[in-house]
């Protein structure tokens, strides 16, 4: 049931959109490509996920030969890569990480596909602070990897955010910018990061999934909301 409830989802979110030209969704092929194939060739951004879930070190869904991959994407597909990354993570993890999201740039170059690299240090054992993900997008730059968007965490302070825009600032500064992202969040907890965003030029937008689909999507497969119910709630 899971391809039919992403088509709702897509639904709410077309209904919230209300036809604004910032919209965009992301949308796995695995049990999304029925709502991918229906929102392709619409006036929205569409960010793609390539990872294989919760992997660590990063695996690619449709195997490791993600040139090929990319080639039957359509270019309009933004590509999302998710990586548990923290700069302190040991030296051969850290290794493999930057090798897998090195190829990835590389196959997005060569078939023109626009980058989305979400970096998330909380799976990490080291502790997180306020230069954690600065240190890491420092990194990724280093080693050569400019993606085209960002998706990271409320780094946790004004500090933490003026920190990511001097690296991204320093290092690219045709880089679309960052989406906050919600990590299940709860409403109250999203409101508070949406504050410290809000204040932020390099952040454009926030991709939030759970916070808003998840409830209504255990009612529904409950049985508990009909397809127009669990619309409208979302």
């Amino acid at each position: 049931h899971i391809p039919f409830f992403k088509g709702l989802a897509l639904e709410a979110a077309r209904r919230a959109a209300g036809g604004r030209a910032d919209f965009g969704i992301l949308l796995d092929g695995r049990f999304g490509q029925d709502a991918l194939d229906m929102a392709t060739g619409e006036a929205c951004w569409i960010g793609r996920p390539i990872e294989l879930p919760g992997s660590i070190p990063v695996r690619f869904e449709s195997g490791a030969d993600v040139g090929c991959t990319l080639r039957e994407w359509p270019v309009a597909h933004t590509v999302k890569c998710l990586i548990f990354y923290h700069p302190d993570d040991p030296l051969t993890l850290r290794a493999e990480q930057e090798a897998e999201a090195l190829r990835l740039f590389d196959a997005c170059r060569r078939t023109s596909h626009e980058l989305l690299l979400e970096i998330i240090p909380s799976r990490s054992e080291a502790p997180v602070d306020e230069r954690t993900l600065a240190r890491a997008l420092e990194r990724f730059y280093e080693l050569g990897i400019c993606p085209d968007w960002w998706k990271l965490p409320d780094p946790g302070s004004n500090a933490a955010w003026q920190a990511i825009a001097e690296v991204i600032g320093r290092h690219d500064p045709y880089c679309r910018g960052v989406l906050l992202l919600g990590l299940d969040a709860p409403e109250d907890v999203l409101e508070a990061a949406f504050a410290r965003a809000k204040r932020q030029r390099i952040c454009k937008g926030f991709a939030i999934g759970r916070t808003i689909f998840g409830g209504p999507a255990l009612a529904w497969m409950r049985g508990e909301i009909d397809n127009e119910e669990a619309v409208r709630r979302m």
